[in-house]
């Protein structure tokens, strides 16, 4: 999830930029929130300036705007708490909890900026010293300690544990605690939802079946799809499995039916099973032509995932336990918790620090299904440097060539990359109703990064200091 502020469910969308106005948006919110109430998307669309229409459709606001006020329910009341650069930010009141809003207006007084993410208390209430494993002996001790106070003091946080490969050693740290009150420190060995860097797991399926000559990357998807659903193409050009994988298929974010038939909106996909799925794509229509434009869709590698069920003949868990876990020892990486599993499960903690659902997958579990570690990842990233089973390494480096490039955004199949300095780092951010984590790894430097937190406060911040220290480290 590309710096997926609210998670895998909860979608937001901004603007580019930033403008230089500093006028309160007092009057545009108001009008935004009744036009989101009233569930009349094509007005509060009406309300957006141009450059949020290259950005988002018509079509997929409406699917944005249905699932966000399933979520959320009412927007009660919005109270504006900053403008900086143009940019008002307001405490958003939901029926379900709390929302940061930030929106501005581009020249012509349409809105520019449109940003839902979680909120976050000017001032932390933590007062005490935070629980860590950090044994602070080392300078490097206290220059990891040094990132990681400045966000395990927020407000409504809770737990991180994280690792960082250098010079072939990996140095791990915890801080906080597993559950709010417990008195324990998230280690290397403690679970957590990984959301959306199960996106990479499935990529890595996907080349390793091209390896076994069971699929190719620019098969149609339809060949692997019972005949009753049409042809998924626009304008003659097929969604293929490639673009299922790096996000550029034109399929929306997520499936129109999935809020619709939620049967517990704290767990949202645990329903979703595959004639849901198939029910969708019967009538399904694409946002734009494959393989032209970037638009993350969880839709996209959940469908990709079934389809590797369908041509492996083995359920995704046992994919994932069979060609990645058991090859690479990861021995608690899963999708169903065991009973062992169950107590070194974190847990996972809603915007306002309270307890949050587990989440559980049928038909989409590709996008966002797996729980691991900070032991376990390492396994993985360190396949993904090269060092480890042939097999498996070779489909990782397939994963890791690029597939698609548009300006800045750059992907290989389900890692992004950065190419702001000639070394660059392939990440994947994720997240689920009460989890927000990230990997990345650099092979000109040998180095990576894992982060594992317990709650769904935004790690932008973090990451970017993790990266900063792990390059400094390694040159």
């Amino acid at each position: 999830m590309k710096y997926s502020i609210l998670l895998l469910l909860l979608v937001t969308w901004s603007a580019v930029a930033q403008t230089p106005e500093t006028v309160p948006l007092d009057s545009l919110t108001e009008r935004s929130k009744r036009y989101l109430n009233a569930q009349q998307p094509d007005s509060l669309y009406a309300l957006m300036g141009e450059a949020f229409h290259v950005q988002i459709s018509a079509t997929q606001f409406t699917q944005i705007s249905q699932g966000l006020k399933a979520q959320l329910g009412q927007w009660q009341s919005a109270e504006r708490r900053s403008v900086k650069d143009g940019v008002a930010r307001y405490k958003a009141v939901f029926d379900n909890g709390l929302i940061d809003f930030y929106i501005s207006r581009d020249k012509v007084g349409k809105i520019y900026t449109f940003l839902f993410k979680p909120y976050e208390a000017d001032v932390a209430d933590k007062t005490a010293p935070v629980l860590t494993s950090n044994p602070l002996r080392t300078a490097f001790d206290k220059q990891v300690d040094a990132v990681a106070q400045a966000y395990i003091k927020k407000q409504n946080t809770v737990g991180l544990s994280l690792g960082i490969l250098r010079n072939d050693s990996l140095f791990t740290y915890g801080y906080g605690e597993t559950a709010k009150g417990n008195g324990r420190i998230p280690d290397a060995n403690t679970l957590f939802e990984i959301g959306s860097i199960s996106k990479t797991f499935t990529a890595t399926l996907l080349a390793d079946a091209v390896q076994r000559g069971l699929v190719k990357l620019n098969d149609p998807v339809n060949k692997y799809l019972p005949d009753s659903i049409p042809a998924l193409q626009k304008d003659g050009v097929p969604v293929t499995l490639k673009t299922l994988s790096n996000h550029t298929s034109g399929l929306p974010r997520l499936p129109s039916n999935l809020f619709s038939t939620a049967t517990d909106v704290t767990n949202p996909y645990k329903h979703y099973d595959r004639k849901l799925l198939y029910t969708y794509l019967k009538t399904a229509a694409l946002l734009r032509q494959p393989g032209k434009e970037y638009d993350y869709s969880n839709l996209a590698v959940g469908l990709l995932g079934t389809i590797l069920e369908t041509v492996n003949k083995k359920s995704y868990e046992a994919l994932i336990q069979e060609r990645i876990a058991k090859p690479l020892g990861m021995a608690h990486t899963v999708i169903t918790l065991s009973e062992a599993d169950k107590k070194v499960f974190a847990q996972g903690n809603d915007g306002k620090g309270n307890p949050a659902s587990s989440w559980e997958f049928q038909a989409l579990v590709g996008a966002g299904g797996i729980r691991s570690s900070v032991n376990d990842l390492f396994q993985f990233v360190k396949a993904e440097l090269g060092k480890g089973p042939k097999k498996i390494t070779e489909a990782m480096k397939k994963t890791q060539e690029t597939t698609f490039v548009n300006g800045a955004t750059t992907l290989g199949l389900g890692w992004h990359r950065r190419t702001e300095t000639s070394r660059p780092w392939f990440w994947h951010q994720g997240g689920t109703g009460g989890f927000v984590t990230y990997v990345a790894f650099n092979p000109s430097r040998q180095t990576a990064v894992i982060l594992l937190t317990n709650s769904q406060t935004p790690i932008e911040e973090l990451t970017a200091g993790f990266l900063n220290l792990a390059e400094q480290n390694t040159k």
